[in-house]
């Protein structure tokens, strides 16, 4: 074998894939929303796209009218879930309610027939992971993260039990017998049930549960001496009661630090008892992220062997308080 077919045959690291492009419908609704249930004027001409990396449950389009700009989500079309009006219903709902504590973006309009809703259109843009750790943004990240937590949850929120989805995933996967092989199914299943062990009781606090660098904006001001740059999260379906040391063994395996867990531990100003929970969460967080991508399948099956090649390389002797 030559050099150059060697080099191709190298895998190469996991990266997000694209989306598909809306249907024609959606990015009409969409056009719609924005002209006539924000600017009330239809006969405004609009530009729309989508943004085609990463993946949500709704299609997100951007649309541009009057010279500004809007982000509307909207379930996918054709659905085949009866519940897609009311998720998206619901998401927007928990968007509104970070916007009024500080730390999403604002909620424009709701579409009652689809679900779907328009947000104003942040300055700036999402960070990889890479980026959250080596332009030294890991205390602000931090910093984030305490906003969500300390911020008033709302009287309708659920309890959100991460154990509980993967366990959920993980049924679904049997079900639809995919790439995970019998022996990473029992694997998954006893870091469910040793996580139950470890964690018997915790604070329900106002979460993200969904905190990694997709999902993390750096929003950039819109002119010289205006605001600061400063960091917003977006995305908050997931967004209930839950255990606050989940959202940071969740972002320390997203930032690929789980060999490293207390750096961000300390950060984040945890007691011991705090410690204890995050260090039983990482191997959860590492099995619900491969779980995800083996009932997605296809472009997520590389992330999902990288994800588990993670998991097998995980000592239970992990880096002490």
């Amino acid at each position: 074998m030559d050099t150059t077919q060697l080099t191709e045959t190298v895998q190469q690291p996991f990266s997000w894939p694209t989306s598909q492009p809306p249907h024609p419908m959606n990015l009409t609704t969409a056009s719609k929303m924005c002209t006539t249930l924000i600017l009330k004027n239809p006969s405004i001409e609009t530009a729309v796209t989508h943004f085609n990396t990463g993946f949500s449950s709704n299609d997100v389009i951007q649309v541009s009218a009057n010279r500004h700009k809007y982000i509307v989500k909207i379930p996918r079309q054709p659905t085949t879930s009866p519940n897609a009006a009311a998720t998206c219903k619901a998401e927007a709902m928990r968007t509104a309610w970070a916007a009024r504590c500080g730390f999403g973006p604002q909620v424009l309009c709701i579409d009652p027939e689809t679900g779907a809703f328009a947000m104003e259109r942040l300055r700036g843009h999402t960070l990889t992971a890479a980026d959250l750790v080596q332009q030294q943004r890991l205390p602000q990240i931090v910093r984030l993260l305490l906003r969500i937590h300390t911020a008033p949850p709302a009287k309708w929120m659920w309890r959100y039990d991460p154990m509980n989805s993967v366990t959920t995933m993980l049924e679904a996967v049997k079900r639809t017998h995919a790439i995970m092989a019998p022996t990473e199914v029992r694997l998954i299943e006893e870091i469910v049930s040793r996580t139950k062990e470890m964690v018997k009781e915790h604070p329900w606090v106002l979460c993200h549960n969904d905190f990694h660098s997709h999902n993390i904006f750096l929003q950039q001001p819109v002119a010289a001496g205006g605001y600061p740059e400063h960091l917003m999260a977006i995305d908050f379906e997931e967004c209930d009661l839950g255990d606050p040391m989940w959202d940071l063994a969740y972002l320390i395996v997203n930032l690929e630090l789980e060999h490293h867990p207390y750096r961000l531990a300390d950060l984040y100003g945890t007691t011991s008892h705090e410690r204890v929970r995050v260090g039983a969460y990482i191997p959860l967080a590492l099995a619900h992220c491969a779980t995800w991508a083996a009932l997605r399948g296809g472009p997520w099956v590389q992330h999902y062997k990288e994800l588990m090649e993670r998991l097998d390389k995980l000592k239970p002797e992990r880096e002490g308080p």
